[in-house]
C-alpha cells in the first residue's frame, strides 16, 4: 500500500508544484493580465488535488479492507485432495489444541421439518488468528431431486477485527477431507505396527474417505468391506482398487470384517450396536466415526471397558455425542478422565499404543479446530503460501471477489 500511495503522490505533487512556481513569476511579471487566468487555473487545480487526495484515500481503504476470498467446492477440489500434507495440517490442529491455543464451543445442532438436520461447529485458533464458522446441513430427501444429502458452507474470520476473510462453498468435501484425515492420524498412533487388514464398515463418502486415508502411507495385504446395500459396496470396492494393490473383498457381515481386521473403521449413522465385543481381539484397533450426535451408536460399550486405551477427538463432545456417551459402568467416571484425547497423544503428552496386543479405540465426533486447520490449509494453497500463518491483509490483493 504504502508504494503505492508514493507513486500516486509524487507523479502528480510534481506537477502541482510546477505549476505553482509559474504562478509565482506570472503574477511578478504582470498581475494585472494573470489575475482572471489564475483564478481560472486554481480551480483547475483544485480538482486535480481533490483527485489525488481520493485516489490516496482508495488505495488507503483498499489495504486495510481488501475483500472476501470466495472459493467454490470446484476450485477447493483443484486445489487439494486427501494427501499426507493435508494431514499433517489437520495433525497441527490437534496439536494447538492440545497446547491450550483453541477455544472451541459445544456443537449447536437443531432439526428442520423433524428429519433434515443443521450443526453449526466453531473454533478460535489464537495463534493463527483464525475464527472459523461452519454451517453443514443433512437434507435426506435431496436425492430424489437430484441434489446431494449433505451441504456445508465454512467461513473464516479475522480473529482482530471479526471481518470475514474467506467464504469456502465445499460442500462437504473439506468436512469429509478432514474427518478422514483424523482417522489417518488415529490409526498412525493406536494401530499395531504390523497391520496388514482394514475392515471398512459403511460404504458412504465418509467410509470411502477414511478407507483412502489409511492407504495414504500404509502396505496392506487386504481390505474388507461391509455394506447392507451391495452396489454400494461394490462401488466402494471398485474407488479404492484405483487406490491400493492390496486384496479387496466385500464381507458377509460386519462380524466377518471384525473378527478378520487388525484395524477397524465403522462409519455409519446407525443408532443401534453393530459391533459386538466379542468379536474384537487383541492387537486390534477400532476407529468409530459414524456416532457424532445424541443416539447414535456403533460399538457394544463392553468394548469401551475392555480396551487397553481409548482416545477421542473431544471428551466433552465424545461424551454426550460419541461412543462414549453410552458407557454406564460406574468405575467409569462421568466426568471422562479415564479418555485420552487425540491431540494430547500426538502433542507426546499422553501415550498411543505401547504394546501390538493391546485393544484401542477411538472416538471421532468432529471438532471445530479440524475445519478451520483445514479451511488454513486450503487458503493457503489459494493464496500460494500454504499453510497460512495468519489472515495477512498483505498477501489477501489479486485473490479476492
Amino acid at each position: 500500500m504504502c508504494s503505492y500511495v508514493v507513486g500516486v503522490w509524487s507523479s502528480r505533487s510534481q506537477a502541482i508544484l510546477i505549476w505553482l512556481a509559474n504562478i509565482f513569476r506570472r503574477i511578478v511579471d504582470n498581475p494585472t493580465e494573470y489575475m482572471y487566468t489564475i483564478f481560472l487555473e486554481a480551480a483547475s487545480r483544485l480538482f486535480t488535488v481533490v483527485d489525488v487526495a481520493l485516489d490516496f484515500w482508495k488505495g488507503w481503504s483498499d489495504a486495510m479492507d481488501p475483500g472476501v476470498v470466495v472459493l467454490t467446492e470446484s476450485e477447493i477440489r483443484g486445489l487439494t485432495n486427501l494427501n499426507t500434507e493435508l494431514v499433517d495440517a489437520v495433525e497441527d490442529g490437534f496439536k494447538v489444541l492440545a497446547a491450550g491455543g483453541v477455544s472451541t464451543p459445544p456443537p449447536m445442532m437443531f432439526t428442520v421439518d423433524s428429519d433434515n438436520e443443521v450443526d453449526v461447529k466453531a473454533a478460535w485458533v489464537r495463534s493463527w488468528g483464525i475464527l472459523s464458522i461452519k454451517v453443514a446441513t443433512g437434507f435426506f430427501e435431496n436425492p430424489a431431486l437430484g441434489l446431494p444429502s449433505g451441504n456445508s458452507v465454512l467461513l473464516l474470520l479475522d480473529a482482530t477485527t471479526g471481518q470475514t476473510r474467506a467464504v469456502l462453498l465445499e460442500g462437504g468435501y473439506l468436512t469429509t477431507l478432514r474427518a478422514a484425515a483424523a482417522g489417518a492420524i488415529a490409526a498412525k498412533w493406536l494401530a499395531p505396527s504390523g497391520a496388514a487388514t482394514v475392515g471398512v464398515i459403511g460404504t458412504g463418502q465418509l467410509a470411502r474417505w477414511h478407507a483412502r486415508a489409511l492407504l495414504l502411507d500404509r502396505e496392506l495385504d487386504s481390505v474388507l468391506v461391509y455394506g447392507r446395500n451391495p452396489d454400494r459396496a461394490n462401488a466402494l470396492i471398485d474407488d479404492l482398487k484405483e487406490h491400493t494393490n492390496a486384496r479387496i473383498a466385500h464381507s458377509k457381515s460386519v462380524q466377518e470384517v471384525v473378527e478378520a481386521s487388525d484395524i477397524v473403521v465403522t462409519c455409519t449413522s446407525a443408532h443401534e450396536i453393530l459391533v459386538r465385543s466379542e468379536w474384537v481381539h487383541p492387537g486390534m484397533h477400532i476407529t468409530a466415526a459414524g456416532a457424532d450426535a445424541t443416539g447414535k451408536q456403533e460399538l457394544d460399550p463392553e468394548i469401551l471397558y475392555r480396551a487397553d486405551r481409548v482416545v477421542c477427538d473431544l471428551r466433552a463432545q465424545a461424551l454426550t455425542q460419541g461412543e462414549c456417551q453410552h458407557v454406564t459402568d460406574p468405575s467409569m467416571s462421568s466426568d471422562g478422565s479415564w479418555l485420552t484425547e487425540l491431540g494430547d497423544v500426538v502433542a507426546g503428552m499422553a501415550p498411543g499404543r505401547i504394546k501390538d496386543d493391546e485393544i484401542t479405540v477411538c472416538d471421532l465426533t468432529g471438532v471445530g479446530v479440524q475445519d478451520a486447520a483445514i479451511a488454513r490449509y486450503v487458503l493457503g494453497k489459494a493464496l500460494g503460501t500454504a499453510p497460512v500463518a495468519a489472515i495477512d491483509p498483505g498477501v489477501r490483493r489479486g485473490v479476492i471477489v
